[in-house]
């Protein structure tokens, strides 16, 4: 390991923001390029919440989601591009599903998500567990 020892290797982990730095903020004008500060501070004040994947202190990855009772609904899913296909997506659903064990409904919104984010996002549904609703623009999941 060259000397270093093995907690000085970062690891990735996902965190619920409740106060973001303002590395974190930019970190998340390079995710959501289309949400202002004003957005996401207004964000955290209501019922949602977002959920971030972090490494190495920079965030490569965020959700939103908001939870009613039984039933919690994912949207603005994005990894940023020069991260996706290493599994970070993955452990950010994962984790988000973790962290809520009381939801066994989960809803994936494809609302705001453009046509080449689409075309990412539904072969990753699909492999995990996410079936396609009546509207075409929302995935379930029952756990």
């Amino acid at each position: 390991m060259n000397g270093e020892t093995a907690t000085n290797i970062m690891k990735l982990t996902i965190i619920p923001l409740v106060d973001p730095t303002e590395q974190q903020y930019l970190d998340l004008y390079k995710i959501w390029t289309d949400q202002t500060r004003n957005h996401v501070d207004d964000l955290l004040k209501s019922e949602q919440k977002i959920y971030a994947a972090r490494f190495n202190d920079r965030l490569l990855g965020a959700a939103k989601v908001q939870i009613n009772h039984q039933q919690g609904i994912i949207s603005h899913f994005l990894i940023r591009e020069i991260t996706r296909r290493r599994g970070v997506g993955l452990y950010l659903l994962d984790e988000i599903c973790r962290q809520q064990p009381q939801v066994t409904h989960w809803l994936f919104s494809l609302e705001d998500v453009t046509d080449t984010n689409k075309n990412i996002l539904i072969p990753f549904l699909l492999a995990c567990g996410f079936t396609e609703t009546a509207n075409e623009n929302q995935w379930e999941k029952r756990v």
